[in-house]
């Protein structure tokens, strides 16, 4: 999985990205919530359907559909590198 696997659109707030895979997807999330504890990511609450992330100092809902939104995001670039990042901790 890598960040060109996704479209990016902000999202109606304005205060985040949206990035949703191009092909679809469906994750484990319990393993992918473990990856994410191995690798310093706080899992702030897991259920079947979405992991509530904090990443980089910025709240995050990862789905799993395999939807990224990273919030309190304005800017698409910021978006995009923290997207990234996060994709290849879950790799």
């Amino acid at each position: 999985m890598e960040l060109s696997d996704f479209s990016v659109k902000s999202c109606m707030s304005k205060t985040a990205c949206e990035f949703v895979p191009k092909k679809k997807k469906s994750l484990n999330l319990e393993e992918t919530a473990k990856k994410l504890r191995a690798k310093e990511v706080i899992v702030d609450i897991e259920t079947p359907y979405v992991l509530i992330l904090k990443f980089k100092g910025k709240n995050i809902s990862l789905f799993k559909s395999g939807k990224i939104i990273v919030k309190e995001t304005p800017e698409e670039k910021e978006g995009r590198k923290i997207a990234k990042e996060l994709i290849e901790k879950i790799e």
